[in-house]
Order: C-alpha cells, then sequence, then structure tokens
C-alpha cells in the first residue's frame, strides 16, 4: 500500500529540485557565478534530501514492523485455533483455562513474564511436577518453536488496545480471526465451542433441564437434526434432563446414522474424553439406526463426578452431539 506522507515528501523534494535547477538554468550571471550557484544549489538540494530519506527510510521501518505484527498476530490466530480454542473459548473468553481477550490481568504482565509463561507453562504449587497450564515451546515438551510462541504471543497482546497503541500497532483483536478458521478447518469443534459457550452462560444448547424427577424410567430419542440445531447429522431430542439416582435412562436411536452415548470427563463438550466409570455404550457397539437402544441406570458416582452433579455426554462418530444430564438425590 503506498503511503500518502511519502507520496507528500517525494513531491515537495520534486519541486524544491526542480526549482532550484530552474534558478540555475536561467541565471543572467557570468558562467563563474552560474558554477557557484550551481554548487550552493546542489549543496541545498542535498542538505534538503538527506532528512527528507532518513525520514522516508524511519517510516518504510515503521511500516514494515507494523505489516509484521499483523502477519504475527493472524499466525498466532490460527495456532490457537488449532491448540487453544477448547480451553479458553473461541473468541479467548475463558473455558478451562483463563480468558486471554483483553485480560486486565494478563494484560499487567511484562512481556518477558507473559512469554515465559505461553513457553514453559504455569506450575501447580499444591501438585509439585504438575502443571496448571502446559508448556507449549518445544524446549520444555511442547509443540511450538520459539517463532511461534511469538505469534501467540502477538495475538495476545493484539486485544490489549493500550499496549498496542503504545506500540504503533494498527491490527485489531486477533481472536476475532478465530472463530472463522476454526469453522473452516474444524466444523465440528466450532460446533461444540459454540454450544459450550452459550450453555457456559446459561442460554445456550443445554437449556434448562426438563424435569423428570418424578419418573423411576426415561426414554431420550435420537432424531435426525431439525430446524435450528446446530447439532450434526444428528441430535439427542433431550438436551438436559433432570433425574434421580437410581432413574433408568435409555436412548433410542431414531435417526439414519449410527452413534453412541458416551459420558465425557469434566463438563466441556470441545473436551472430550471418554468416561466408561460413568457410561459408554461404545464405539464396537454402535446404536444402529432405526431401533438401536442403549440404556443406563443413574448411580451415586456420577451424581459425585462433577461438583455440579452434571454429567456431559456425546457421540464418539459425531463430536458435534451432546447433551447433559442434572442429577440429584
Amino acid at each position: 500500500m503506498i503511503d500518502p506522507v511519502q507520496v507528500i515528501v517525494g513531491i515537495i523534494v520534486l519541486l524544491v529540485v526542480v526549482g532550484a535547477l530552474l534558478a540555475v538554468f536561467y541565471s543572467r550571471t557570468n558562467s563563474v557565478e552560474k558554477t557557484g550557484y550551481g554548487a550552493l544549489g546542489m549543496l541545498l538540494i542535498v542538505s534538503l534530501m538527506i532528512p527528507v530519506f532518513w525520514i522516508m527510510e524511519t517510516n518504510g521501518q515503521t511500516q514494515a514492523t507494523i505489516a509484521q505484527n499483523t502477519n504475527a498476530v493472524a499466525q498466532g490466530a490460527a495456532l490457537y485455533a488449532k491448540y487453544c480454542f477448547q480451553c479458553h473459548g473461541l473468541n479467548g473468553q475463558g473455558q478451562a483455562g483463563p480468558k486471554l481477550d483483553n485480560n486486565a490481568d494478563v494484560n499487567a504482565l511484562s512481556d518477558t513474564d507473559l512469554l515465559r509463561i505461553i513457553e514453559a507453562g504455569i506450575p501447580d504449587s499444591s501438585k509439585p511436577g504438575t502443571l496448571l497450564m502446559p508448556a507449549w515451546l518445544d524446549q520444555y515438551g511442547g509443540p511450538l518453536s520459539d517463532p511461534q510462541i511469538q505469534y501467540l504471543f502477538a495475538l495476545i497482546r493484539s486485544s490489549d488496545p493500550a499496549y498496542m497503541s503504545k506500540n504503533g500497532f494498527t491490527a485489531s483483536d486477533g481472536f476475532k480471526q478465530v472463530p472463522d478458521i476454526v469453522k473452516q478447518t474444524n466444523a465440528a469443534g466450532y460446533q461444540s465451542a459454540v454450544a459450550t459457550a452459550t450453555a457456559n452462560a446459561g442460554t445456550g444448547q443445554f437449556g434448562a433441564p426438563v424435569d423428570d424427577t418424578s419418573k423411576s424410567a426415561v426414554t431420550i430419542d435420537i432424531v435426525n437434526t431439525v430446524t435450528g440445531k446446530d447439532c450434526t447429522p444428528a441430535c439427542y431430542a433431550v438436551e438436559n434432563i433432570k433425574v434421580k439416582v437410581g432413574t433408568t435412562i435409555t436412548w433410542d436411536n431414531k435417526s439414519s446414522t449410527p452413534h453412541t452415548v458416551t459420558a465425557t470427563k469434566g463438563l466441556i463438550p470441545t473436551v472430550q474424553t471418554p468416561d466408561p466409570s460413568i457410561f459408554d455404550s461404545t464405539m464396537a457397539k454402535p446404536l444402529n439406526p432405526n431401533g438401536g437402544s442403549f440404556s443406563w441406570t443413574v448411580t451415586e458416582a456420577a451424581y459425585n463426578a462433577n461438583k455440579t452433579h452434571q454429567v456431559v455426554y456425546y457421540c464418539e462418530f459425531h463430536p458435534g452431539m451432546f447433551a447433559m444430564i442434572t442429577i440429584v438425590q
């Protein structure tokens, strides 16, 4: 992109040079005087051009630095979309991990401290040898190189308006790029992340639980995706059910594709780690289309699995399908 400041400066220099040469050319003095005036004119031109070129070079370096930062933020968004959104949220708003998008505590960190945390993680003082946040630099067992660490650093800093203004950077908040990247490269992960974010906000896909605490047995149908639902290619018809310990739940597959009913560890659908100690119909015994079923009786262990007394489950064939069970005693 052409810098208008450079264009204006160039025009001014050109006018000065042309004016000086015309003055020398049309001088009515003798040849010796012309030569002297010419020398003075050229000296004047050179004197003017030196600071002009210096300004233009400095401006060029500034523009290059801005362009490098913009590129680094974009690269950081791509890395975040690959490695980080499951814990920190599609928009850096925080899920299992802390908020990164314009977090005042993060913004207050020095560049050195922020880089150190990204590179080497955060140790858990209560559990020596374990990390609250994993290390990302390959030197410490992570998957990223030094330049990639710098990209993530640039992404996080891009969400701090004060930092960007102070350094003269023009890139916008890089976290705004992440949802589109995830949507294009990991459709199932995108659906799960959107549902998780909205569920955590209290208005999401799980919604308010259907109260079936008065029943000793309930049935949940698995149906083909309906209009207005993000789950694909099918959905658990009841996405949040409230039941008592001892209730028997049966899932009936009335869709056109096979599925599983698999409890996951924790409450974040995007972090899908099967927990067969709660329940898992398994991929080896799928619920076949139009008639397959699986039953499970709610246990005390399931009630105590999470502090909220909730269990999230999903389909191992289709990670974008998941639902919740809210358990009471």
